[in-house]
This record gives structure tokens, sequence and C-alpha cells, in this order.
């Protein structure tokens, strides 16, 4: 008997040929530092602390994470009484920055970087730990030339928690998918 996975692939395939869809993506670039952000628990992913995130994420998740860590990303964690409760990862240029489902793309040079996989648990949120994150990063990576983020133009939360943080909006990209192809256009803010 086949694999699951394989045994999907020709669906998965299916959706992706049928779908039509248009996306606006909006690209924040950190400009100043946080508004009031939170006090927080922050600490840095490493192979001893990965699997603390075993309380907001199921096993292969924690792979994935041991991952980013192999290939040189750097993670953070929030903890709220000594649980994880939001992660946060950042990948160093040369790279390109996905966009919705990984059909846009922006180009992050060398002596940049970009934050991506954030995500708060239900129960720690309104509380002002992803604007804290984003600014103990911004921080961090201080010396870098521009740090980026980007969310669906539809996500008004993450998009607060952004702006919060200190970013502000540098492109809005409308990615729209036809038949499994993906065509993006730029409009600069």
């Amino acid at each position: 008997m086949r694999p699951a996975a394989a045994r999907r692939s020709p669906l998965r395939a299916l959706r992706r040929l049928s779908t039509f869809r248009t996306v606006v993506c909006v690209v924040y670039r950190h400009a100043r530092p946080a508004e009031g952000a939170a006090e927080a628990d922050i600490r840095p992913v490493t192979p001893d602390n990965v699997d603390d995130a075993r309380s907001m994420e199921p096993p292969e998740r924690l792979e994935e994470f041991r991952s980013f860590l192999a290939r040189g990303d750097r993670g953070w964690y929030a903890y709220l009484d000594g649980r994880v409760v939001h992660r946060s990862w950042l990948v160093p240029g040369p790279a390109i920055m996905r966009l919705w489902s990984r059909y846009g793309a922006w180009p992050v040079s060398a002596e940049e970087a970009y934050v991506h996989y954030c995500e708060t648990a239900p129960e720690a949120r309104g509380r002002g730990l992803y604007p804290a994150v984003l600014d103990h990063i911004a921080r961090e990576v201080a010396s870098l030339r521009a740090l980026y983020i980007a969310c669906e133009s539809e996500n008004l939360a993450s998009r607060r928690g952004i702006e919060k943080a200190g970013f502000a909006e540098t492109a809005h990209v409308t990615v729209r998918v036809l038949f499994g192809f993906s065509l993006q256009s730029v409009r600069r803010v």
C-alpha cells in the first residue's frame, strides 16, 4: 500500500491546477523601534530547547524547526508561565521570501533577512507578544541593511502587530493564481 502522502498527491495536483485566486500581500520593512511592546520572556531557539514548543506544536513541526536550525535560520520562542506560546523565525539573505502559499516571491539580498512562520497560541493572543518578539528580533539583527516581514492584506491582527513592532509598509504584492501558475505585480508604497 502506498503512503498516504503519495495517495493524496494527484488530488493536491488537481486542486493546485484548478485554483483561481487573487491575494494581496503586504510586505513590511522594519523602520523604527516598537511602540510600547509588552514585556515577555523571549529566548532564542536552540537544539537544546527546540522541543519546548511541543506545548503548542505537533511533533512534525518540531522536526521542521530542527531543519530550520540546521540550514542556518534563527528562531525565537516567547514563554508564558514556563510554556512556549509564540514562535517566530528569521531567514538571512540572500533568499526568497515566499508569499501566499508559496505562489508569490520577494527577493531578500545579502545583508538583509526576513521573518516568517510566526504564530501565537490562541490562549496568549491579545497580550502584545507578537510585536514584542518582532521588536526583539529587530534589535538582535539591527546591523542588517533591511528586515522584512509579509502577511495577507486581510490579516488585520497580524498587520496591527507588525506595525506596532515598528515595521512600515514597503509594497503591496498582488498574487494571481490561475491553473496552478502564479503572476504577481508589485506596487511600492
